[in-house]
Parts: C-alpha cells; structure tokens; sequence
C-alpha cells in the first residue's frame, strides 16, 4: 500500500499513512518518525509544531 497524506501544515510537517494503524510523522527538515496511531501522530506534530520542538526532543519521538 503506497503512502497517503492524512495532513500538511503550513508551517511544512506532514503526516502520511503508511499501512493501517502504522504513520509518518515528518518535520521541516525531513526528519521522519513511524508512530502507531494517527492520534500519537497529530500530538507528535502538535510538539513539533507549536512547543518548536525537535523530532529528537519530543516526548513521543520513540520509534515505535
């Protein structure tokens, strides 16, 4: 199954579905992280994208 955009801010993160129950979390760099849900994705972006954290400084940055 190929990648599907679930989200693309403005500000350039991005969440794609890769498979059921399994997504992308990517961040202005290109910096991506697999995560289970699509609810630990849109919190992943929530961090990265309003607390201006890093993918490797956000609490739920562990690939899963």
């Amino acid at each position: 199954m190929p990648a599907f955009a679930v989200a693309c801010t403005p500000r350039g993160s991005s969440i794609e579905r890769l498979r059921p129950g399994r997504y992308r979390v990517c961040d202005t760099d290109h910096h991506c992280r697999e995560v289970e849900d699509v609810w630990t994705a849109f919190e992943l972006v929530r961090e990265l994208e309003l607390e201006g954290a890093t993918l490797s400084d956000t609490t739920l940055a562990e690939i899963s």
